[in-house]
């Protein structure tokens, strides 16, 4: 089975958040979800808010929750460059819900829609966050 791995490296600005070997890697595309595996053509893709899934060699998964990015799969290695990436296991659910219910507040109180856009983004990053410690 070895020998049918991909390299996965996902790289925030900050640091490196993993750098290892999968079976596969799901990525939340631009366009739509989409896996890859072993082979795959080369692509390179813009990501959105959502779930970045790694299936190890045991069959065990890694969940990150993410804010967008980019992809690049070229000879089984799997490049992904992310503002942020959050292992599942580390969110505060807690934390991530009260941040949603201010964020709802904030959201009742304003007028300008440009004000009203960003913060519709920061729900929705919040409520992915949630989606993704809930699993």
């Amino acid at each position: 089975m070895s020998e049918h791995l991909l390299n996965i490296d996902i790289v925030t600005p900050q640091s490196i958040i993993y750098s290892g070997t999968g079976v596969s890697v799901s990525l939340p595309g631009a366009q739509s979800p989409f896996q890859v595996l072993y082979n795959h053509a080369p692509i390179v893709s813009a990501l959105e808010v959502g779930v970045i899934k790694i299936v190890n060699e045991d069959n065990s998964e890694v969940l990150y929750a993410t804010e967008g990015g980019f992809v690049e799969v070229l000879g089984n290695r799997v490049s992904v460059v992310v503002e942020t990436a959050e292992v599942a296991s580390e969110i505060n659910l807690d934390a991530v819900n009260a941040t949603i219910t201010d964020l709802k507040q904030q959201l009742e109180h304003t007028t300008s829609m440009q004000q009203r856009d960003h913060i519709k983004h920061a729900i929705s990053i919040q409520e992915n966050r949630a989606r993704i410690a809930s699993k």
